[in-house]
This record gives C-alpha cells, structure tokens and sequence, in this order.
C-alpha cells in the first residue's frame, strides 16, 4: 500500500487524470441547457460522462500508463526491479491500480457535474448507474493495455502511441457501430431519450469482460519476460470470465433498429398531459419538465388550428402509445426544449402524414417548392411564429392566403390537411383579394341645402353620393308656404340684356 500511494502521489497518471477532469469539469459546466441534448435526461447524463471518460480520458490515462511502465527502462533500473520480491503481475497491477484509481477519482468528480445539472432542470430524479460501470471498466482495459505495451515495448514513442491508437479506433468504430467488435470495445456515444432505458444486463456483462481482459493483459508481461516470477494460474480465471462474457456479447442478437445496449421502456400506467381547447400534448412522465412549454404550445396550436377539420389535435410524445384514436407523434429531440420549438414541432405533427411513398407535390404558385411547404408556412403565420422565406413568390402566396377571409382560409387549410392525407394536391389557392388604390376613397354625399333654417337634415346623407367633384350642385327648390317670399329673379341671360 506504501508502494501504490508512493506511484499514486508522484507517477504520472495524477497528473493526466487531473488535466482530464479539470477539461472534463469545463465541458460538463459551460454547456447551456437550452442547446444541450443531454441536460434533463438521466440516461443521457450518464452516456455523457461515460464517452468523454471512455474516449478522451481513457485514452489520456492509457498513454499515461504506458509512460509509467516504461520508466524502469529509460531509468535503467529494470533489473534492480526484476530482483524483488513482487512477481510480474503484481508489479503491473501496482502500476495499473495508481492510474486506475485516479481514473476512479476523475470519474466521480465529473459524474458530480453531470448529475447536479440535470437534476437541476429535471423533476424525476432516477440516475442511471449501469453506463458508469462499464465506463469504469473500459478505462481500466485501456490502462491495462497501456501498461503491458509500456512495459514490453519499452519505447518514448509507445505512450503517445497508445493514446492515439485508443482515440483512432473510438473514431473508426463510430462509423462502423455495427461491426462485432465494437461490442468488444464500447464507447456509448449513443441519444437514448425517454423511450429508452439501458440494456442493464448487456452493459454489466460488457463490464465483467472489459474487467477479464484487463487482467489477461497485465498477466501478458509476466508470461512474456522470463526474468520475472509468471503469474501462474492467477490468470486463469479472468481469462475464463473475459471468454465467457465476450462470447455472450458477440453472440447476442442485435436489437433490429434500436441500440444494442439499450431497451425500450415500458409504456407508463398515465402520460403527462396537458389540454387546451380541442387539443391535447401527453409527455412520458419523465419529462414532466416539459409541461408548461407544452402546455404553451397546446395553447398556440389550439389558435391556429383547434376548430380546423382534418388535422391531428393529440399529441404524444415519441414511443407513448395514443391513447385515443386518432394523434399525431410529437417528437422532442432534446430534454430542454422552449415554447417556440415544441410550437412549431406541433403544428407539423398536426399535419396529417402523407401516405408511404408519396411524393412531393409541386405547387406553381410558390415557385416550384412543394405545397405542403405553403401549409406549413400558412400554419405558422397564424400562430405568430416567424415564416420559412423561399422566395418572392413563395411569400406572395402564404400573403394571398392570409389576406383571405377567415372562412376561405379555414376552407382551404382544411381541404389541404384532407389533401395530405390522400396524397393529393392541395386545392386552388383562395382568390385573391382585390387591392385598393392608393388615395382612393369612397366619396361622401352632399345634402341638398334647405332655403327653410328650420328645416330638418335629410334623412338619409348617402343616399346620393357625386362621383365628380366639379359636378352643379343641386339647385333648392322655392321655399312653399303662404307667408314665403318670393324669389328673386336672376339677371337676363344674353349679350343684349339691360342691367336690372
């Protein structure tokens, strides 16, 4: 124990492992919530933690290993080492232990961060463990691994090409996740949202074989340098375990579209849901969280489209079975998602799905850009969220649309959503609406002018309007009445006429 805390306090694996977890700490802190898609979801806080650990830190502390093994080299006191008592196994399980310790150490203060920011933002609080064990026991493989290279390959170029050589296989592997040896060599870089829990079985038999390959790898230098005492049959039973676990894995029918290592969840016994008007968001319980956003958007959406026939008013969240006959899949593509998003998801969900293998169809009036763009647009100009351009002619469309009655535009998104449904065109877009001239206005009518001061208004001041400004105005009739005055004649018309 001297030993181990001695290469502990002053080997080199302290010092990567403090670099990994003082970069880890940062990338775990600075992500914003709004953007993440892992803050909120307790699966994917663990996947987080666990690929950073397995692929940069795992990597770092691997090179860090192989350092460490071949000091005893490059400080010419590898004989003097051969000559204790501690056999060849032993003496790379010390050197294995201080690099894996503090590996185990970093991974406790990085899962802190992780933890405490997602229980910040969710209200279920269910930490997912099973992803952090094989993590630990991945890292111990690639520290394994690094010691036996160090050690055998006694080399200044072995360490860094240990850590690269781990960081290159992770990339491959990530193109390539269906190969059988990507079981071999898991790093979860994988979105599991709330449709999907761990496989827990599958991660703790991938453990129990990273741990028995660990093993057989620190027993490789004793069985190979004759100088020191062989492991003997220590190695057999982790050799026995890493066979019997590694096979499972390789023989282990794939899960079809979903995640090797994860499972479907089980439908819970009440969704979360939220009703305004005609319409109706549900969200798995675990994403609860999402209530008042979705309760926001239900709200909008109900605006836009609730008295609308033809279109989807339920929504369920990704994998909730509906629980009514008719609803429309809401997808939520990251565990904090803000009003405006889960709007704009909704009122494409509200759109019926166009059946399996129908193509676009192609509406002239927005320029040559499928029609349901022009639904889609249309729906969220009425809901107030800001509309996709495609072009001039695009707008000119979604505006002859909007500038429609509200009878026309209810007939006309109606009879599209109908459309959608049975794969085909949307109808004729509603006439347009004629434009006013500019400084047009409608003229008012002039009264005729009463010679009687006492006389009423006429009833009816529109009744005759002048559409020509310079036209006579009526001439009043003679006041009648016994005690009226006569009217004054007017002068005599006429080149010749004398003056009265």
């Amino acid at each position: 124990m001297r030993v181990l805390a001695h290469e502990m306090r002053r080997g080199e694996a302290g010092k990567a492992a403090v670099l990994a977890a003082a970069a880890g700490v940062w990338y775990l802190a600075s992500a914003d919530p709004a953007t993440s898609d892992w803050i909120g979801w307790w699966n994917q806080a663990s996947i987080k933690v666990q690929v950073y650990g397995v692929i940069v830190m795992g990597s770092l502390m691997s090179a860090a290993a192989a350092w460490s093994a071949g000091r005893a080299h490059r400080t010419g006191t590898r004989a003097w080492a051969d000559t204790t008592p501690r056999g060849g196994l032993p003496q790379a399980l010390l050197l294995w232990g201080a690099a894996w310790l503090w590996s185990l150490v970093a991974y406790a203060v990085l899962t802190a961060v992780a933890f405490a920011r997602t229980a910040a933002v969710s209200e279920v609080t269910e930490p997912v463990w099973s992803p952090l064990v094989l993590a630990l026991a991945m890292t111990g493989l690639q520290i394994a691994a690094g010691v036996a290279a160090g050690t055998l390959l006694p080399s200044r170029i072995v360490a860094p090409a240990t850590g690269v050589f781990w960081y290159g296989a992770f990339v491959l592997l990530a193109f390539a996740p269906g190969l059988p040896v990507a079981r071999l060599l898991p790093a979860l870089d994988e979105h599991w949202d709330a449709a999907f829990r761990p496989h827990t079985v599958r991660l703790l038999v991938a453990a129990v074989w990273c741990a028995g390959a660990a093993l057989v790898l620190l027993a490789l230098p004793a069985l190979v340098r004759r100088a020191v005492v062989g492991p003997g049959w220590a190695a057999a039973a982790p050799a026995a375990a890493a066979l019997a676990a590694g096979g499972l894995l390789l023989a282990s029918p794939a899960a079809g579209p979903d995640s090797f290592w994860a499972t479907r969840t089980p439908q819970p016994a009440g969704a979360s849901c939220v009703t305004h008007g005609r319409t109706t968001a549900c969200l798995w319980p675990a994403d609860r969280h999402l209530l008042p956003q979705a309760g926001a958007a239900a709200r909008t959406v109900d605006r836009a489209v609730g008295r609308l026939p033809g279109f989807h008013h339920r929504f369920h969240e990704t994998g909730l079975r509906p629980d009514g006959p008719e609803g429309a899949e809401l997808p939520v593509n990251r565990p904090v998602v803000d009003r405006q998003t889960l709007t704009e998801a909704m009122l494409d969900a509200s759109l019926p799905a166009s059946p399996p293998g129908c193509g676009p169809h192609v509406l002239a009036e927005t320029g040559g850009y499928p029609d349901l763009f022009l639904v889609q647009a249309v729906l969220r100009s009425r809901a107030g969220l800001p509309a996709p351009f495609y072009g001039d002619r695009f707008s000119a469309a979604v505006e002859r649309i909007l500038k429609a009655p509200a009878a026309d535009q209810d007939r006309w998104l109606s009879g599209a959503a109908t459309a959608a449904g049975a794969c085909r065109p949307v109808p004729a877009l509603p006439p347009a609406v004629p434009a006013v001239p500019s400084g047009a206005g409608t003229a008012r009518a002039v009264p005729a002018v009463s010679a009687d001061p006492g006389a009423a208004p006429p009833a009816d001041l529109g009744a005759t309007p002048h559409a020509d400004a310079g036209a006579a105005r009526p001439v009043p009739g003679p006041p009648s009445g016994p005690g009226a005055a006569r009217p004054v004649p007017g002068p005599p018309s006429g080149p010749g006429a004398a003056r009265p």
